[in-house]
């Protein structure tokens, strides 16, 4: 590529066919939340086009596992080549969620070797991208001894007008920027370096700025809700001036209720302050998630469940916690909801790359397990 770099579009954390609860997309019978992140993934791709930046770099977990869908494939190569016929260069490398294992296995990733304007980095070392003026240092997830040696690889090329830099892990030195996941690779805050013109993060789901030279983008969409609250979306970064725009998304809202302290309430004020809380016209169309602390086992039996149900109908999905109260016991968690319990096994699958098993068929057993397990327990 030829000519003078001088905005540049960070994104990241798009997680392509990652999928939760159980609504369906009426549309287009898709999970809801698989729907979700494709359009905001689409929309980021029309805001790039009217930008017209000179690249767009992509900070890691294109997709949300190791083996995505047919679907996520596909609807990711549409999207990246509606960029590059816009004469939009794309470097991507992979995060911890696109990263296998075993590197046997073979990345998905290899899908954009050989599309035109496309730089995908995976292969576990520091690769150099030349775009016009402009050096990108591209490091891959990696792990352990390796990830500190390419690190140690890092420096500018005097001979770019500007050097920007792409990492995917947590950054710890500057304060806790981590997911806490499965495969997640953590890089010392030394390493962030400062002969570099702007350093592309990604991993850290909220839209951050750790250093003068660098950022976390974010996700593009909430995907729990330690989210909730979170502005979603990307930056545009002005290498000249070195000026950088956050551009925020439409997405689906999250929203946490409460907590509410039912310590010292009967069942009839826990109900009225539920419902009180449920009383609100932006939760329509919404996840939400309520927390309720210190409730005793008498009030929990006395409440209308079928009142909360009918107000809480009008939402794409509702999450209820209750914290019970027990004399003489260490307080422990409970779920009052079947759906719930669905839920965090789905998670657990879709947060964690599962290798050399069928991912769906696993979910499919696991969940015929917990409902003959429910069912037997009455």
């Amino acid at each position: 590529m030829e000519g003078c770099i001088l905005r540049i579009l960070h994104v990241s954390d798009s997680h392509l066919g990652y999928s939760a609860y159980r609504k369906v997309d009426e549309d287009t019978g898709l999970n809801q939340r698989e729907v979700d992140v494709y359009n905001a993934f689409e929309s980021f791709v029309d805001k790039a086009i009217d930008i017209g930046p000179d690249a767009v770099l992509h900070s890691g977990d294109l997709f949300d596992t190791v083996r995505p869908t047919n679907r996520a494939l596909s609807f990711a190569i549409d999207q990246l080549i509606r960029l590059t016929e816009e004469g939009i260069p794309v470097v991507v490398i992979a995060g911890n969620h696109s990263t296998p294992r075993l590197r046997e296995t073979g990345s998905v990733m290899r899908v954009f070797d050989h599309m035109r304007g496309i730089h995908p980095v995976y292969k576990g070392i520091l690769e150099r991208i030349r775009l016009g003026d402009m050096t990108v240092h591209a490091l891959p997830h990696c792990e352990g001894d390796r990830l500190h040696e390419q690190l140690g690889e890092l420096r500018a090329d005097e001979t770019s007008r500007y050097n920007v830099a792409m990492m995917h892990g947590g950054v710890v030195g500057l304060g806790v920027f981590k997911m806490d996941e499965f495969n997640e690779t953590m890089i010392n805050s030394s390493y962030l370096r400062d002969d570099m013109d702007y350093i592309a993060l990604g991993h850290y789901h909220e839209f951050s700025e750790i250093a003068g030279n660098a950022c976390y983008s974010g996700s593009i969409e909430r995907l729990s809700f330690s989210e909730a609250g979170q502005r979603k979306g990307f930056l545009e970064i002005d290498l000249k001036e070195g000026e950088r725009t956050f551009h925020e998304l439409p997405t689906r809202p999250m929203i946490d209720l409460g907590p509410i302290d039912a310590g010292q309430m009967d069942h009839e004020e826990l109900m009225d302050s539920i419902l009180t809380s449920l009383d609100r016209d932006d939760l329509e169309g919404s996840i939400v998630r309520l927390v309720i602390n210190r409730i005793s086992p008498s009030v929990y039996r006395a409440m209308d469940f079928h009142e909360i149900e009918a107000m809480t109908s009008r939402m794409m999905h509702f999450e209820r916690r209750f914290q019970m109260r027990q004399e003489g016991v260490s307080i422990q968690w409970t779920s009052t909801s079947i759906d719930s319990l669905e839920h965090e096994f789905i998670t657990f699958l879709e947060r964690y790359p599962v290798e050399g098993v069928d991912k769906d068929a696993l979910q499919s057993t696991g969940l015929e397990y917990l409902k003959r397990g429910l069912e037997g327990s009455g």
